[in-house]
């Protein structure tokens, strides 16, 4: 794995050296200039700028901002797709970056988060990470971060990333392309998967709290 540790090291220093991603992510928000800058480079264009998105979110930027920049671009349909996989994938650079290079320096830093971390992702990690996903707090950067560290697997890292993205990323998506240009069924599915993710998250967490008490309960028949 040491061959990994250092290929992930030579793509972050050349990410930082290179200058061309620059101009985009300084006007990642500017629906104008992209479309201009889209309309002028074509399909290079589109692959630098779903690279500085990964970017921008990799960094701990605001996911739904890239699902509205990507709505507005590609339109609902696309857009939701794209905004997920880049989200996605900047997750995983996160979640691959802390298994294998900063592990060790996280948990010098932060040994009592991590420790909590893996005490609340360590029973049924697919519903806890979904959990963290539904909720509108938090950072996405940090959870990607211990979830690596800690070493959640990998499969229900990315299975509850796509499920817990999904919501929001169409919510933001449907603004982004005009909710005028979307049908009603993507409206109610929107409005639908918003309402299940509170609900969802409210019986996620109630299942953690009553694993918390059976656990005080038992120890206090010890």
């Amino acid at each position: 794995m040491k061959w990994l540790k250092w290929v992930l090291v030579a793509l972050l220093v050349a990410l930082l050296l290179t200058g061309g991603l620059n101009p985009i992510l300084e006007h990642l928000s500017d629906k104008n200039w992209l479309s201009q800058y889209l309309q002028h480079h074509g399909w290079t264009g589109h692959a630098l700028v779903a690279i500085a998105a990964m970017l921008f979110v990799g960094l701990g930027g605001p996911r739904q901002a890239v699902a509205f920049m990507f709505g507005y671009i590609y339109g609902v349909t696309v857009g939701l797709v794209i905004a997920i996989s880049v989200c996605l994938m900047a997750a995983l650079g996160n979640y691959l970056a802390a298994r294998v290079v900063f592990a060790h320096v996280l948990a010098r830093r932060f040994p009592l988060r991590m420790h909590k971390f893996n005490q609340f992702a360590s029973r049924a990690p697919f519903m806890k990470i979904l959990t963290l996903r539904l909720l509108p707090v938090g950072s996405n950067l940090v959870t990607n971060l211990l979830s690596g560290s800690v070493g959640v697997p990998l499969t229900a890292f990315l299975g509850a990333s796509v499920l817990g993205y999904f919501p929001q990323t169409l919510v933001f998506a449907l603004v982004g392309g005009g909710i005028n240009a979307a049908n009603q069924s993507m409206i109610y599915l929107s409005v639908g998967l918003s309402l299940l993710s509170f609900v969802l998250t409210g019986l996620i967490y109630r299942d953690h709290l009553k694993h918390k008490l059976s656990k005080l309960n038992v120890e206090s028949n010890l």
